[in-house]
């Protein structure tokens, strides 16, 4: 993974999220390791766990051996079934075992980044399966036919409800050559997170391209303001870019207008050139609509009598105080 700095403060920042969806797979793969233990044991070691399970009181009362029979721990299942809890077991530890990388990728120049973001939850699609595949096991429905397919890697587009409600976030270190955004609003659903660290050239606003009224975007040059995308309880994308690129935030939970769930902090530089395919009439048009879209609307008379229309600056507060003096009677003499 990256040495950046940056890319460690992101990491940082989305530790509830990574531990949230880790508390998920690590939670599925004990139960799955307990089950095949008990699935595998011999007739002794199903009396000893028996014996221990009914306490001192039973010993000597009751026959452990007789019990564990009667009353097995966990019910026996199909050696295919033993099997795909197997796989399962696997694809939940793998993942279980790479810890905080899981979750990290270093886009290398010139990789496309939706791809790449689409393959990685794909991969996370995988671990959805495996987690219902091992309730599945365990409750003694397993279906060769029906359920294997589980482990397959799963688009997000494929993902239902549930999935995308405990969405893993994903934390992407690239060039700002290749930070092509368009594709990022396909996985702004459920509670889905993503936080781009830039290097290199940029444009200045290229995440405005993902505003929608109900996902947090944020663009950040220090790192601040990414605990809001950590702890959104909605989709949220972020970015840590390179000095001279805008910052703001868009948060849904602020008001029902753009300009209300928008605070801009700077427009950030003019591009000059292009980058990467990337007009600099293009980047600049970015820049406008976040402009755009923070303007507060200002009302302004047209003629007396008649309600204010928009406008701006001091001109506008002068004429808006006139006719709220003309109409109600004040300004006459």
């Amino acid at each position: 993974m990256p040495s950046d700095a940056r890319f460690a403060l992101a990491t940082a920042a989305m530790e509830r999220p990574i531990a949230e969806f880790r508390a998920i797979i690590q939670r599925a793969l004990a139960l799955a390791e307990a089950f095949l233990a008990e699935q595998a044991a011999d007739s002794s070691q199903q009396a000893g766990r028996a014996g221990i399970a009914l306490g001192q009181f039973a010993a000597g009362r009751v026959d452990a051996a007789r019990f564990a029979t009667l009353f097995p721990a966990v019910p026996p299942v199909s050696p295919a079934a033993v099997a795909a809890l197997t796989r399962a077991s696997a694809t939940l530890r793998a993942i279980a075992e790479r810890g905080t990388d899981a979750f990290l990728i270093a886009l290398p120049t010139g990789g496309r980044l939706g791809a790449t973001v689409n393959d990685a939850l794909a991969e996370f699609g995988r671990a959805f399966g495996a987690v219902i595949l091992t309730d599945v096991v365990r409750g003694g429905r397993y279906q060769a036919s029906e359920h294997d397919r589980l482990l397959d890697p799963l688009d997000f587009r494929a993902w239902g409800k549930t999935e995308r409600r405990y969405a893993p976030p994903l934390i992407v270190s690239l060039d700002g050559a290749d930070l092509h955004v368009g594709a990022l609003s396909d996985f702004a659903d459920g509670r889905e997170k993503i936080v781009l660290v830039v290097r290199g050239a940029s444009a200045p606003a290229p995440l405005a391209r993902c505003i929608t009224p109900g996902t947090l975007v944020l663009q950040t040059i220090d790192g601040s303001g990414l605990d809001r995308v950590a702890l959104s309880d909605g989709p949220a994308i972020g970015a840590v870019m390179p000095a001279g690129a805008a910052v703001f935030c868009h948060d849904p939970a602020a008001g029902r207008e753009p300009w209300q769930r928008l605070t801009v902090g700077t427009l950030g530089e003019v591009p000059k050139r292009a980058i990467s395919g990337m007009s600099a009439w293009q980047m600049a048009e970015d820049r406008t609509m976040l402009e755009d879209l923070a303007r507060a609307p200002i009302a302004a008379p047209a003629s007396a009598g008649s309600a204010p229309r928009a406008g701006s600056g001091d001109d506008a507060v002068e004429k808006i105080a006139a006719w709220l003096l003309g109409a109600s009677g004040l300004g006459e003499s």
